[in-house]
């Protein structure tokens, strides 16, 4: 047996085949990142359409106060956003502290933190921290309830969860917002 075909097939055959298999494989080894990084740009699409339609709420919501003249429920509005005076670092500086203190009150240990550059915004700025923590689930979950029931309006945007032998460490980026209007 000389061949799967036998010896009627022309050289030009077998190269067109090798030259279609190596074309394919080419082509994979470029089509694959791509999807991979168009993956990626989906995921932060998402997260900056979340973000974006938390900011038009919390306009829409401040304007239609304005607008009724509620002077008691727009007091209580302004209360959740951070003033158009405190400054940018201040206020991460601030939500540091408030999460330190939710996480010490829940048994939770804080294990590090980061303070992303803010990008300045027109109406609403969105001000960043990530934190980095420890402890059982029951205390991770109260300290996310806390977060959520806090005077100034913070947003868990991402939380990433890995387990370990008895306790579970987390990472979670928590945003709050600067009005300027």
């Amino acid at each position: 047996m000389k061949g799967l075909f036998g010896d009627n097939i022309h050289p030009w055959i077998k190269n067109f085949g090798v030259f279609i298999i190596l074309i394919l494989a080419v082509l994979r080894l470029i089509i694959y990142p791509l999807h991979k990084a168009l993956k990626d740009k989906e995921a932060i699409l998402a997260d900056q359409q979340q973000t974006f339609l938390m900011r038009s709420r919390l306009l829409e919501q401040l304007h239609q106060m304005e607008k009724n003249n509620v002077s008691e429920e727009l007091k209580q509005a302004r209360l959740a956003l951070y003033p158009r005076e405190e400054r940018l670092p201040e206020i991460q500086a601030d939500m540091l502290t408030v999460l330190s203190s939710i996480a010490a009150k829940e048994g939770v240990t804080v294990s590090g933190f980061e303070t992303p550059e803010t990008a300045a915004a027109d109406k609403i700025n969105e001000v960043t921290v990530v934190l980095r923590f420890s402890g059982n689930a029951h205390a991770c979950v109260e300290m996310l309830k806390s977060i959520q029931t806090y005077k100034k309006t913070f947003l868990v945007k991402t939380m990433e969860i890995s387990s370990g032998a008895q306790e579970i460490n987390c990472v979670m980026t928590v945003s709050a917002f600067r009005i300027n209007v």
